[in-house]
C-alpha cells in the first residue's frame, strides 16, 4: 500500500514538473516572438527609412581633387545606378500619380444619376471637326488616304483645312503658291478622299491679319498696313480688295459645293496706321473698330452674295467691341463667329458678358478647341493631359449652356506653326494621341483609356503630361513611328542637358577653362564620359528620322525639320567633343593669374 501511494506520488511530481515545463516554455516562446516581432519592425522600419531617405549627392563624399581617377569612377557609377533605381521609383510613382490624377477629373464629367454613372449627352456637338494647318508640314495624299478613316473613326464630322500657301493658285496671283503646293489634281484627290470618309471640307483663308504668306512678297509689298510687318494687309487700298477677291473666287473653286468658308480675321494687332487708313478714319469718323467692321464686312458680303456660301471668322476681335457698334455695322447678317480658347479654363478668358454679346447678334457660333500647337512654338510633342483638360472645360460650359446658344459645333485646332516665319511645332504624325484623346473624349464623355490603345494600337499607357524622358509607347496608328521619333529626341535632349550639368562639365569646362585652355584632364574626361554614347543615339535618331518621315512628308518638311531640330543638336555635341579634345591636349599649365602676361 505504501508502495502504491509512493509511486502515485511520484507520478504525481513527473506530471508536475513536465507541466511546468511546458507552461514555462509557452511563455518563453510568447515573450520571445513579440521581442522578435518588434524587433523585426524595428528592423522594417530602418530599412523603410533608408529606402526612403534621398541619396547623398556622390560629390559631398568625396574631395573633388580626388587623385584616384578609378576610385571617383566607381563610385559614381554606383551612385549613379542608385539614382538611377530611385529615380525609376519616382517617375513610376508620378506618373500613376499624375494619371490617376487626371482620370479623376475627367471622371467626374460623368453625370450621376439614381447612383449609377451614365455618359453625358454628346448629340449637341453637331460638328467634330478637326483642323488642318498646312502652313507647315503639309502631309502627302496619301497620307490621308491612311489618317481619315481613323478620324472618322473617332467621330470626327469635318476638316476645316488651313491652306495659306499650300493652294495651286493661278493668274494673276500664282506667285501665292509655294514650290511644294498641291496640284488641283491632288486637291481633288483630297476632297474625294474626305467624302468617302463623310468628313465634310471648310476650307481656311486669311483675308485681313496673318497675311505674311501674301504681304512677304515684294509683288504685294505696297498692300501692308505696316510697311515693316507683313502680317496685317491695308482694308483702304482698292487693290487690297481685288487681291481678296481673287483669292477668294479660286478657293472656292477648288471646291465645289462647300457650305462655309472660314475668312479668318483673327489677331489684326495693326488696324488704323497707315496714312490712308487715318485719312479715312478722319474724313469718315471712324476708329479702328469701325474699320476693321467695314473691312470685314465686305470680305464676307463678297462671299455670301457671290458664291451663296456662308462665311466664318474668329471671334477675338469682337471681344472688345461694344454690342451697340455691333449692331449698327450688321455683319451679323453676314458671319459666323467661332469662338476660340485653347487653355484649361475658358470661363476665365471668355466672361458671361462675352457670351451674351454674341448670344444676342449671331445666328450661328461655333467653338474651338486646340489638340496640338497652342502650349510653345518650338514644342515638339504634345501634351496630352493639358488638351484633355482644355476639351474638359468646353464641355463644362457647353454642357449647361449650349442650348443658350445656336451652336453649330466644335472645331479641334492643330497649329503647325504660330505664324508664317515661325518654326515647326508639333507635327500632326506626332500628335495623333493627342487628337484621338480628344475626340475619344468628346464622343464618350470620358477618356477610355484601353478603347485608346486599342485604336492606335499603343503597347503601353500614353503618357498624359507628354513626359518621355525615359519610357517609350509604341503605337502602330498612320504616322505612329514620327510619335515614336519624338520621344527619342526628347530622351536625347534630357541626356544632353543631364551632362551639360554634370559638376565636372560646369565646374572644369566653363567658358572661362574653354578660353584659358586650363582644366584638368581627369574632370573633362569624367564630363566627357558619356559624349560618345550620346552621339552615336544623335546620329541614329537623325538616320531614323530620315528614313520614316517620308511616309507622311516631303522633302522640303523633312529638311527642315531636321535643321530646325537635329541639326542643332549634331553641332552641339561635335563642338563638345572638339572642346574636349583640345582641353586634354595640354599635360602642362601656367602659373596664376592666367591672364597675366608674365
Amino acid at each position: 500500500m505504501i508502495g502504491i501511494n509512493m509511486l502515485a506520488k511520484f507520478r504525481f511530481y513527473i506530471l508536475l514538473v513536465g507541466s511546468s515545463a511546458i507552461i514555462f516554455l509557452v511563455l518563453y516562446k510568447t515573450l520571445n516572438g513579440e521581442q522578435d516581432s518588434e524587433s523585426t519592425n524595428k528592423v522594417n522600419k530602418v530599412q523603410t527609412s533608408k529606402k526612403l531617405r534621398p541619396m547623398e549627392n556622390i560629390n559631398d563624399l568625396m574631395p573633388v581633387t580626388q587623385p584616384h581617377y578609378h576610385m571617383e569612377h566607381q563610385k559614381l557609377r554606383e551612385a549613379e545606378v542608385h539614382a538611377r533605381i530611385n529615380q525609376n521609383i519616382r517617375r513610376s510613382t508620378q506618373l500613376k500619380r499624375d494619371n490617376l490624377n487626371f482620370a479623376n477629373k475627367i471622371e467626374s464629367f460623368k453625370s450621376v444619376t439614381n447612383g449609377e454613372r451614365n455618359q453625358p449627352d454628346t448629340s449637341f456637338l453637331l460638328h467634330k471637326i478637326v483642323h488642318l494647318d498646312l502652313k507647315g508640314a503639309p502631309p502627302t495624299i496619301n497620307y490621308y488616304s491612311q489618317l481619315f478613316p481613323l478620324l472618322h473613326s473617332l467621330g470626327a464630322t469635318g476638316l476645316l483645312i488651313e491652306y495659306e500657301d499650300m493652294l495651286p493658285y493661278w493668274e494673276p496671283i500664282e506667285t501665292l503658291s509655294a514650290h511644294n503646293a498641291y496640284s488641283k489634281n491632288q486637291i481633288e484627290q483630297l476632297l474625294r478622299l474626305a467624302q468617302l470618309n463623310k468628313l465634310e471640307v471648310i476650307p481656311l483663308i486669311q483675308t485681313f491679319g496673318h497675311m505674311e504668306f501674301v504681304l512677304k512678297q515684294i509683288k504685294y509689298q505696297q498692300l501692308r498696313e505696316v510697311p515693316l510687318y507683313p502680317q496685317v494687309i491695308c482694308p483702304s487700298q482698292n487693290n487690297s480688295k481685288i487681291l481678296l477677291t481673287h483669292i477668294i473666287d479660286q478657293i472656292i473653286s477648288l471646291h465645289p459645293g462647300i457650305k462655309w468658308l472660314h475668312i479668318g480675321c483673327d489677331e489684326v494687332y495693326y488696324i488704323g496706321q497707315c496714312d490712308l487708313c487715318q485719312h479715312r478714319m478722319t474724313t469718315k469718323q471712324m476708329n479702328s473698330d469701325l474699320l476693321f467692321l467695314e473691312h470685314v464686312k465686305f470680305v464676307a458680303q463678297y462671299v455670301k452674295s457671290k458664291h451663296n456660301v456662308q462665311p466664318i471668322m474668329w471671334d477675338d476681335m469682337f471681344r472688345h467691341v461694344s454690342s451697340d457698334i455691333i449692331q449698327a455695322s450688321e455683319i451679323w447678317k453676314y458671319v459666323e463667329i467661332m469662338v476660340w480658347q485653347y487653355g484649361p479654363n475658358i470661363e476665365a478668358k471668355l466672361t458671361q458678358e462675352i457670351w451674351e454679346k454674341y448670344q444676342l447678334m449671331f445666328s450661328g457660333i461655333w467653338v474651338a478647341s486646340a489638340f496640338k500647337g497652342a502650349t510653345g512654338p518650338n514644342q515638339f510633342l504634345t501634351n496630352i493631359s493639358y488638351h484633355l483638360e482644355n476639351h474638359h472645360s468646353w464641355m463644362n460650359f457647353l454642357q449647361t449652356f449650349h442650348k443658350k446658344i445656336p451652336l453649330r459645333g466644335i472645331i479641334l485646332t492643330g497649329w503647325q506653326r504660330y505664324d508664317h516665319f515661325a518654326v515647326l511645332c508639333e507635327l500632326l504624325a506626332a500628335s495623333i494621341p493627342s487628337l484621338a484623346a480628344d475626340l475619344l473624349y468628346l464622343k464618350d464623355g470620358f477618356l477610355d483609356q484601353n478603347k485608346l490603345h486599342d485604336i492606335l494600337h499603343c503597347n503601353g499607357d500614353l503618357i498624359l503630361s507628354g513626359n518621355y524622358t525615359f519610357d517609350e509607347v509604341i503605337c502602330n496608328y498612320p504616322g505612329g513611328k514620327v510619335f515614336k521619333g519624338m520621344q527619342r529626341l526628347q530622351q536625347l535632349k534630357h541626356q544632353i542637358m543631364k551632362m551639360m550639368k554634370d559638376n565636372h562639365v560646369v565646374g572644369w569646362m566653363s567658358d572661362y577653362n574653354i578660353q584659358m585652355s586650363f582644366s584638368s584632364p581627369a574632370h573633362v574626361e569624367l564630363g566627357m564620359r558619356k559624349l560618345g554614347e550620346i552621339q552615336t543615339n544623335a546620329t541614329l535618331l537623325y538616320t531614323f528620322m530620315q528614313n520614316i518621315m517620308p511616309e507622311v512628308y516631303d522633302k522640303y518638311t523633312i529638311d527642315e525639320w531636321l535643321q530646325t531640330y537635329m541639326d542643332p543638336i549634331m553641332l552641339q555635341l561635335e563642338n563638345l567633343s572638339n572642346t574636349a579634345q583640345k582641353l586634354l591636349k595640354y599635360s602642362a599649365w601656367p602659373r596664376r593669374p592666367l591672364n597675366s602676361n608674365e
